[in-house]
């Protein structure tokens, strides 16, 4: 039976706290890498293909009214898989809990190639997303404990570059699909390279045991956590401004009380201090969500904008879009060496230049010039690649042992849960500005620049929290430096 590699202890050629990239692509870990980052692109291409096709099934098998809920319901998927498997792998393993997810990716997608009607899509959408949130949030578990704690931002890395692949290939794949009208043909080929995952996870993935604890699946917390994500994602249908404050207002009551629940239930889902703000594990968690929150701000409107005010075709729109991504997963190779000082640096530069860019948005999203506004998406992708890492890799260091691989696999949960209240705040930002489907350039414009300058709060804030962070983390990295001299 295969060991993770579950500290630096344990691992010899850590003293040096220097790696080779070619460390993570031979031998075992070479094969964790492939089998994490096959895993990763797919939901991701999964979750950015339905850009391109859904128009074409539209058009085949009607349903437009729910259009919408095939990304919403996708979404709310997704934190019940990345949120649950906690309990799955604690009780059943590694192996079995993630190749599971990988079977449960898979029906969802054969059941969506199969679909009649958009309401049948729509629920293997959910099915999609919770296989595919198993998936994703196991990648990070697994580097937790697998990955030896000098070879991690190298994998987090690759995970980095596998999103910012996925951004150009999930709508390019669909949209050759869709040009044909074949999009049932995505989800079949999404099916059958989901198929093959599973099975090389079977054979890669160690089998690590299971701590022989009854599964005691947290459906209340679950449940309400969804509720909180599916009521964020129901504002974007609503057109009410005061049902749409009440529903914001209700998500976030009912998240409160899905993590209080948790940070007191005897098996949780998140770690102990997920949401502490005074401790470097809530900190670092707030931080993600925040960083998240801003990033949707960036990006929600930026091809419509594009298009509306600058004359942009939709195709360099599109690729405009995209720059963000690439720039992200460029920074996160750069950055995924650095350790101490120099990673602290990162994160707070990563969180100023997050803020500079949406500043300069708010500017220039008006008035242009669209140059300008694509080398503020550089600077934001930039930034966003200083800190993913960094706060991921902070996060799992900050974790008691027995908390490492529950710490991992939180990551895309409080990401989905930043994405869906980011995506609900900024739109109703917008519709209080008067946003409408035919709004002129003017009103547009003008909400835009309400947009990004409301938005330009949020990594103040996640700047303010990261001085809590970094002054526990050296404490943290001090007291460890003091046992180890006492050793």
């Amino acid at each position: 039976m295969s060991e993770p590699a579950s500290d630096t202890a344990s691992h010899p050629q850590d003293a040096a706290a220097k790696g080779r990239w070619s460390d993570i692509l031979k031998g075992n870990l070479g094969l964790y890498t492939l089998v994490l980052n096959l895993g990763t692109i797919l939901f991701a291409v999964s979750t950015f293909v339905v850009v391109s096709v859904m128009p074409t099934a539209a058009e085949e098998i009607g349903g437009l009214r729910y259009y919408a809920w095939t990304f919403a319901l996708f979404s709310v998927g997704s934190v019940i898989g990345s949120a649950g498997t906690g309990p799955l792998r604690e009780a059943y393993g590694h192996r079995i809990t993630y190749v599971g997810g990988g079977i449960l990716f898979v029906i969802g997608l054969v059941g969506a190639a199969l679909a009649p009607n958009m309401e049948t899509l729509v629920f293997w959408r959910l099915i999609q997303g919770v296989g595919g949130g198993a998936i994703a949030s196991q990648a990070y578990a697994l580097i937790a404990e697998i990955y030896p704690q000098h070879l991690r931002g190298r994998a987090l890395s690759t995970l980095s570059t596998a999103w910012g692949s996925a951004t150009v290939l999930g709508p390019t794949f669909g949209g050759v699909y869709a040009e044909f009208g074949m999009w049932r043909g995505a989800f079949w080929t999404l099916g059958l390279l989901g198929l093959i995952f599973s099975v090389l996870a079977w054979r890669i993935v160690p089998k690590t045991e299971a701590r022989g604890q009854p599964l005691r699946f947290p459906i209340t917390r679950l449940t309400l956590l969804a509720g909180a994500v599916l009521g964020m994602s129901a504002t974007s249908q609503i057109d009410d401004n005061l049902v749409r404050i009440l529903l914001v207002v209700c998500s976030v009551i009912v998240a409160a009380i899905a993590f209080h629940r948790d940070a007191h239930a005897t098996h949780g889902m998140f770690p102990r201090q997920a949401m502490v703000l005074n401790s470097e594990m809530g900190a670092t968690f707030w931080v993600m969500m925040l960083s998240t929150m801003a990033m949707i701000f960036i990006n929600l409107y930026v091809t419509l904008y594009l298009q509306k005010l600058h004359g942009i075709s939709p195709l360099v729109a599109a690729y405009m879009y995209v720059i963000n991504s690439l720039a992200w997963s460029t920074t996160a190779f750069i950055v995924a060496t650095w350790h101490g000082r120099r990673e602290t640096i990162a994160l707070v530069a990563g969180l100023i230049l997050v803020f500079i860019g949406i500043v300069g948005l708010a500017v220039f999203v008006a008035d242009g010039p669209a140059l300008v506004i694509g080398g503020l998406l550089v600077i934001t992708g930039t930034g966003m690649g200083f800190i993913n890492n960094p706060l991921i890799q902070r996060a799992i260091a900050a974790a008691p042992a027995d908390e490492r691989a529950r710490t991992g696999s939180s990551v895309q949960a409080i990401r989905t849960v930043g994405h869906s209240f980011g995506a609900a705040l900024a739109g109703f930002i917008a519709a209080t500005a008067g946003l409408t489907d035919d709004a002129a350039p003017d009103i547009l414009g003008a909400a835009m620049e309400r947009v990004y300058s409301v938005g330009a709060f949020i990594p103040l804030i996640a700047l303010v929290l990261s001085v809590v962070l970094i002054r526990h983390g050296r404490k943290r990295i001090a007291a460890q430096a003091e046992a180890g001299h006492g050793i």
